[in-house]
């Protein structure tokens, strides 16, 4: 412990243990300015090796040395996009998984609802209580992501606008199909008068 002690409070300088017990290992890594972090997060993606748990400070001597405590919030949010951009996940996918989920709630909701009127016969009343229970609860979540729809939230909203468009092309081809069959279909009546004009016998013990 002393000798980790006097290695650890070095000043400005990095530091690396590592604890085989537990197969962890500690990298201190002395970056006073937001470029040094910068170059830190370039050379994680270069070697695509990213750490598992990882405490950024965010440069104070750049506060203190290079810009003014006003500016500094404006280099945070660089440093932040650097830090998005870098590593290997992205708020994109987050804001339309979340529209989706809220979606899907929603529906889920309605179905449910749906069951209990028709399926469950459940009592008028507890039926509706469902929905406004839950259904104002999910409204909320919904209205709030609706606020992502422009930080690539639409994603969701178009593919199911797709698959939406395509099963109701669909089932109005079906019922085309079904109004066309109806309109063809020669009834028992007309085939009966048919077939005696046309010199048909009937064969005993049949209809």
């Amino acid at each position: 412990m002393d000798f980790v002690k006097t290695a650890l409070f070095k000043r400005h300088s990095n530091y690396s243990i590592s604890v085989d017990e537990i197969g962890m290992k500690l990298d201190f890594v002395w970056a006073p300015y937001v470029l040094n972090l910068t170059h830190l997060l370039t050379d994680f993606k270069t070697k695509k090796k990213y750490p598992n748990v990882m405490v950024m400070g965010a440069g104070l001597w750049h506060m203190l040395h290079v810009s003014n405590p006003s500016d500094y919030e404006l280099v945070l949010q660089t440093l932040k996009s650097s830090l998005v951009s870098l590593f290997p996940f992205s708020t994109d996918i987050a804001n339309a998984y979340g529209i989706a989920e809220v979606v899907v709630m929603l529906v889920t909701t309605a179905l449910v609802t749906l069951v209990m009127l028709l399926i469950w016969q459940t009592n008028l009343f507890m039926a509706l209580c469902f929905p406004l229970l839950f259904g104002s609860i999910e409204l909320i979540y919904f209205f709030a992501v609706l606020s992502k729809v422009m930080e690539r939230g639409w994603l969701p909203l178009v593919f199911a606008t797709f698959f939406l468009t395509v099963m109701y092309i669909w089932h109005y081809g079906n019922v085309l199909k079904y109004q066309s069959e109806v309109r063809e279909k020669i009834s028992m009546d007309f085939m009966i008068k048919l077939g005696s004009k046309l010199g048909t016998v009937r064969v005993l013990g049949t209809f």
